[in-house]
Order: C-alpha cells, then sequence, then structure tokens
C-alpha cells in the first residue's frame, strides 16, 4: 500500500501545473546563468562555468530558493484532503497512518527531486551552447553535475522538505508553513552575516545547514586549476555535515509522525451549553429603502478598506513579518563600518544602500504572502457566494484590497527606516536625515 500510496501522490504532483512551471522558471533562470557573461556565481575568470566548483555553488544556492518549491508540495500534502473533504472518507479505510503519511511525503520529494533535475540539466545544455566562449569553459563531464545534485542538493531539498512537512502537520495551515519558510530564510541569512568570520569556519561547517559553509571550508585554499578539474572528497567536514543534517530530516519526519492525527476527533464528550436567552422579538415596521449611487459607494469602498486594514495590521502573521523583516535589516546595517577599508560613519547613504541590499526581498515576500491572502480569504472561508451577493461594484471589492497590500508594505519601508535610525542613534550618529530616507527610499 505504501508503494501505491507514493506512486499516486507522485502522479498527482506531475499533472499540476505548479511542477512544470517550477522546471520551466528554474531551467530559464539557470540556462540565463550560463549564457551570460555578466552573471557570476562561483566562476570567474580562471574558474570555468562548467566547472565543479561553479557548478556547486549554483546548485547550493538555488536549493535555497527552492524552499518555497518544496512547501508547496509537501505542505500541500497535508492540507489538501482536509480542504476538499475527502480526508474523513480516507481516515475510514484500512489504509495505515504510517503509508498515507510517509507515501504522501515520498511521492511529493519525488516530484520535488526531479523538478530540481532542470537545474543540472540547464547547466550541462548551456555549457554546449555554441556562442559559449570555449576559452571560459572546460571539459563537460556529467559527473560533476551528478555530484553536486547527489551530495549537496538532495540533502538539502530533504532537509526543507522534512521541516516544512512537520511545520505543515503541527499547524495544517498552508500560510504558517510559508511563514515558516520565510523565518527559515532569514534567519539562515542573518546568522551567515554574523558569523562570516574566520575564527567560526569550522564551527559553520557543522552548524550550517545547508552545506554552504562546509564545502567552502574543504575547497578555500584551491587553486582556480583544482577548482576546474576536482570535486572533495566525500569526507571530514563536508561529510559530517551531511550526516548531521540528513539525521536532523529524519528527526523531522518522526515529529510529523507523532504531530499527525490519523483519526477524526470523536464526538466525545459535549461541553456543556448555557441555555440562551430567548431573542427580543424584532419590531415590525416598513424596511428602509436601499439607495445606490456614487455616494453609496464611497461609503461602502472605505467600509471595506477598514475591514481590509484590520485583517491585515491585526493578523499574528503581519507581525511576525515585520519582526523577521527588521531582524534580517537589522543584522546588516550594524556591521556598517568600513568602506574600502575605511572606517565610515553610518550616514544616510550608507544605510540606505544596505537597506536596498538586506531588506529589498522582504516587501516580496510580504506582497506575496498577502496579495494570497487577501484575494483568496472569502474563498478560503467559504463566504464568497455571500460576498458576491452583495450590491457593491467590483471596485469597490478590489480598492480596499490594493490599499491593504500598499499600507502594509509602506509600513515595512518605514520599519526599516526606523531600524536605520535607532542604528544610528546607537553607533552615536545623531545626524538624522529623515527627508532623504523619503525620496531615496521609501518613495521609489
Amino acid at each position: 500500500m505504501f508503494g501505491k500510496i507514493a506512486g499516486f501522490e507522485l502522479r498527482y504532483q506531475l499533472r499540476q501545473p505548479l511542477f512544470w512551471i517550477v522546471v520551466g522558471v528554474f531551467f530559464l533562470l539557470t540556462f540565463g546563468y550560463m549564457a551570460s557573461d555578466s552573471v557570476h556565481i562561483g566562476d570567474t575568470d580562471n574558474v570555468h562555468k562548467n566547472g565543479p566548483f561553479a557548478i556547486a555553488q549554483v546548485q547550493l544556492i538555488w536549493t535555497l530558493f527552492f524552499m518555497f518549491v518544496t512547501t508547496a508540495f509537501v505542505a500541500n500534502v497535508i492540507v489538501r484532503d482536509d480542504e476538499t473533504g475527502f480526508g474523513p472518507i480516507i481516515r475510514t479505510t484500512r489504509i495505515s497512518k504510517f503509508d498515507y503519511l510517509f507515501g504522501r511525503f515520498v511521492g511529493a520529494f519525488i516530484a520535488i527531486a526531479l523538478a530540481f533535475l532542470a537545474v543540472p540539466a540547464a547547466q550541462l545544455l548551456g555549457a554546449v551552447m555554441p556562442w559559449m566562449d570555449a576559452e571560459t569553459l572546460g571539459p563537460n563531464r556529467p559527473v560533476f553535475y551528478l555530484y553536486s545534485y547527489v551530495v549537496l542538493a538532495l540533502p538539502n531539498l530533504l532537509l526543507t522538505s522534512a521541516i516544512f512537512f512537520a511545520l505543515a502537520t503541527l499547524t495544517r495551515s498552508m500560510m504558517a508553513t510559508y511563514l515558516g519558510v520565510i523565518a527559515l530564510f532569514v534567519a539562515w541569512f542573518v546568522a551567515s552575516l554574523l558569523t562570516d568570520k574566520p575564527e567560526l569556519d569550522k564551527v559553520m561547517a557543522y552548524a550550517e545547514p545547508f552545506g554552504l559553509s562546509a564545502y567552502g571550508l574543504v575547497t578555500k585554499y584551491w587553486t582556480a586549476t583544482e577548482r576546474n578539474a576536482l570535486v572533495p572528497a566525500l569526507e571530514g567536514y563536508l561529510l559530517w555535515n551531511r550526516l548531521i543534517w540528513l539525521a536532523v530530516s529524519a528527526a523531522f519526519l518522526v515529529l510529523a509522525y507523532g504531530f499527525y492525527r490519523f483519526a477524526d476527533k470523536g464526538a466525545g464528550a459535549k461541553a456543556k451549553r448555557e441555555p440562551k436567552e430567548a431573542a427580543a422579538p424584532a419590531v415590525a415596521g416598513p424596511l428602509a429603502k436601499p439607495t445606490f449611487g456614487a455616494r453609496t459607494a464611497r461609503a461602502q469602498m472605505w467600509a471595506r478598506t477598514k475591514f481590509e486594514m484590520a485583517q491585515v495590521f491585526k493578523s499574528p502573521a503581519f507581525v511576525v513579518l515585520m519582526v523577521l523583516g527588521v531582524a534580517n535589516s537589522a543584522g546588516g546595517l550594524w556591521l556598517v563600518g568600513e568602506l574600502y577599508g575605511t572606517e565610515i560613519y553610518p550616514v544616510t547613504r550608507v544605510m540606505i544602500t544596505v537597506l536596498n541590499g538586506s531588506f529589498g526581498l522582504i516587501p516580496i515576500l510580504i506582497a506575496i504572502y498577502y496579495a494570497g491572502e487577501l484575494v483568496w480569504r472569502e474563498r478560503d472561508r467559504r463566504t464568497a457566494e455571500i460576498i458576491d451577493a452583495t450590491p457593491l461594484p467590483d471596485w469597490a471589492f478590489l480598492v480596499p484590497k490594493v490599499m491593504a497590500i500598499s499600507l502594509v508594505l509602506l509600513s515595512t519601508f518605514l520599519a526599516a527606516v526606523a531600524t536605520a535610525v535607532a542604528i544610528q542613534a546607537m553607533k552615536g550618529f545623531d545626524h538624522f536625515e529623515l527627508g532623504k530616507y523619503a525620496w531615496w527610499y521609501v518613495f521609489p
């Protein structure tokens, strides 16, 4: 039964448009990198784009962004049956909890692994294109791509899949799981900034979950010739890093099994209900005559706008995202203190440059999260038909949602500016140029 469930899940995932969209996007991005002379990830003038070092760097970095893809696959496994109403039916069959849960996970993970094959395939194909400069390429050996895929990429994909599978099992919420993705991504980014010190290289080789530190340490003193011809032996720091985080992956899968309740909750003992007081009889009389027009539409739009704002600003997710955004930018802002080897003050233009780099991804993630949350909320809560039956024009629904998202994004930029100003003050710099923050950062 385990194999049949895994096969069913794999076939389901392969039939979804998301799978082929992911394959196409990552293939084109990687192929564009290979075909471009202006984009460099691990390769330099002396290190080939199709050398084992550059191949490994590209695949390692792509596994970070692939977290959002793995979440879409494995979290959907948990919430799909309950959202469609088939969960109680499936749980009445003879399928065991282990077969159901891990059969679904294995099927989804195989789909993830197949989707990520688009990256090494694009690297391999891009290296043989006729317009590529032969002087910047070395021998195109499939073993280089296979090593990076099996030793570096697959363990990372398994780790993120296990983490978010367990989180989805615990929360039964796609939104909560995506918040976990953002939290992990930001935590990794901030930790990488704070631990980028030579004395911490060996510690991070074990502690960094995605293998970037371990791979960087074992290849740190390699010459360009070695980076073009050798793959590191699977031993020492690299081996232990892979083993440690494979064990962590297994632990998260065990947690998912423990969290998951395969049986539906029984009726059990019903809580005692207080007798309700009889409702007062409605006052008889003629109903108010509704009025329609521009004034009514504006009033309705403003009421909807306040409602959408309250939904966003009062949600725990917004608070979490704001905290993560501030923490992400604070790490880079605190480390400002040197430019081209010269000590500098934390002046406004330098702080804005750091914000553009360290905070730039956060508004994109927030926009994605709340665009989906606001647009689909009525359908998710199964109130869409009721809302659609109300006498409001289309724009009175659309404009408040757009305004709410805009205000969310504005608040994140203002929070970033407040963080920068606070760090300037903590470093003893009191020449705050709020106007320049507004014109050079917030408004653009």
